[in-house]
């Protein structure tokens, strides 16, 4: 069975009853999806728009074992986090990608989240290096993985634009990245085409009723208006800032909001060469990352309780944008910042009343709906093999794990201008169902392009037969501001 939304469609049609419906085509409903098929359990995933269009395609990239949060005393969350990276190294293939981070230490610019007494002079530097140290100890890191000390003429070799003054030390220590669309796109490719699951976007579910000892689920397609109804005997919501649907709305987490907006510059205007680096202290007492992306640079995030746009389609605005740019100047020699798109993503934190989102803590949460329904929000990038593992044993008190994922060289080949033989690998394989999730979760044309891929859309609607398609793909680009008018 081909990962392809008709098919997948065709499927769903042929069945009535499910082990397993997980609601949300996130990274962690998508794992949870693969492990549940690969242990024998009948299962599907639906999501209302496309997958990884939310938190989970608009992350910073990074797959970090959580060094931030060493001065808040969250030792373990950092080991597991450590830990983690060298289990999916083994089983994300190409898409774990080792990278090398900076850490500058300046004079009277200590790093935001340490302690205010350890923030100055040389106590800061001191106080990072104890950091790293034990960073290398919780990771179990061998000798050549473990940090290195620069002094100021290293960096200014490897960094030559990163400025000078006040600088005392750096530090060089690994971390990861990964592209996290595409993660999430190889795992539903897995669950479907190795494993027999269902997997299919812009499906929304309208209604769930508790019928004896299942569930009845209502679900329309969004692209069409056909309705399906369905039964599943377990329900995992992976929703990230959504609530549950119908009936069931009133039981959904407390979420606060946490917006975090992100800017990609042209090729590599900063100088970083491959590697990336930690900026060590904003304006709102945060930390921030210059990081490489396909030849390319991203830099961010911010971190607000407001954010542009709607929830499925969150924005960077003209404050977000310039508050990065600030950031960009306070730490390199640069005049001008030029930047080529932006995106931004919507954290779900737990609502714990605090005043401030960079208070609240990353790590996730359940809520259990009901007897076979839980949801599950929150939690970083780096966790969601275990999160997604913790959801199905809460569920069905049995032992899931991650097995080594295929076709994770392949997704990675596809290129970032239009190319009709990749369109039509993604239509058959990936379940693009619309140009954008062409343009901007299987490929790059709409982040890496300065139309925003407008030049290219004429060519790729082609390959679509929904009404009102050019219209419809005009204006979602124009909502994420990749473009600046609509047809």
């Amino acid at each position: 069975m081909n990962f392809s939304r008709p098919e997948q469609i065709q499927e769903l049609e042929s069945k009535s009853e499910f082990d397993l419906l997980i609601i949300g085509g996130g990274i962690v409903g998508s794992a949870a999806l693969e492990m549940a098929a690969s242990s024998g359990l009948s299962s599907i995933l639906l999501e209302k728009n496309d997958f990884a269009s939310g938190a989970s395609g608009r992350s910073t990239k990074l797959l970090h074992g959580g060094i931030r949060y060493l001065p808040q005393l969250q030792f373990g969350l950092v080991r597991e986090s450590l830990q983690e990276q060298k289990v999916l190294i083994k089983l994300l293939g190409g898409l774990y990608k080792p990278l090398k981070l900076l850490a500058p230490v300046y004079k009277d610019d200590g790093f935001s989240d340490l302690p205010k007494i350890l923030q100055n002079n040389f106590i800061s530097s001191l106080a990072f290096k104890l950091g790293l140290t034990l960073y290398d100890l919780l990771g179990s890191r061998t000798k050549n993985q473990r940090h290195i000390n620069f002094d100021k003429s290293k960096t200014k070799d490897m960094f030559p634009l990163l400025k000078q003054e006040k600088l005392k030390r750096s530090f060089i220590f690994q971390d990861a990245q990964t592209d996290d669309s595409k993660l999430v796109v190889t795992l539903l490719r897995n669950a479907v085409e190795i494993n027999n699951a269902i997997a299919i976007n812009y499906m929304e579910i309208t209604d769930i009723k508790k019928q004896s000892s299942r569930y009845q689920i209502a679900a329309i397609n969004k692209l069409n208006g056909n309705k399906y109804t369905f039964f599943a005997n377990n329900i995992i919501a992976a929703t990230g800032v959504h609530a549950l649907p119908g009936d069931y709305s009133i039981k959904s987490s407390g979420i606060k909001f946490s917006g975090g907006a992100h800017l990609i510059l042209k090729d590599d205007p900063l100088k970083i060469n491959g590697n990336g680096i930690l900026l060590p202290k904003t304006e709102d007492n945060r930390i921030m990352f210059v990081l490489p992306w396909f030849g390319n640079t991203i830099v961010g995030t911010t971190d607000t309780e407001t954010f542009s746009g709607t929830l499925d389609r969150p924005r960077a605005n003209n404050e977000d944008k310039e508050y990065i740019i600030r950031h960009i100047k306070k730490y390199f020699n640069v005049d001008n910042v030029e930047y080529i798109s932006s995106w931004s993503g919507i954290r779900a934190l737990i609502d714990n009343k605090l005043t401030s989102t960079k208070n609240v803590s990353r790590g996730h949460f359940f809520n259990n709906v009901d007897e076979r329904f839980i949801q599950i929000s929150g939690g970083k990038l780096t966790g969601f093999r275990l999160i997604a593992k913790e959801s199905l044993e809460l569920l069905f008190s049995d032992n899931f794990e991650l097995k080594p994922l295929s076709f994770t060289d392949e997704v990675l080949d596809l290129s970032n201008n239009f190319n009709e033989n990749d369109l039509k690998k993604c239509l058959e394989h990936y379940c693009v169902a619309k140009p954008t999730d062409y343009m901007l979760r299987r490929t790059h044309i709409g982040w890496f392009n300065n139309s925003g891929g407008k030049d290219e859309l004429s060519k790729i609607i082609e390959n679509f037969d929904i009404d009102g398609i050019e219209v419809d793909t005009s204006h979602e680009l124009y909502d994420e501001g990749l473009i600046n008018e609509t047809y």
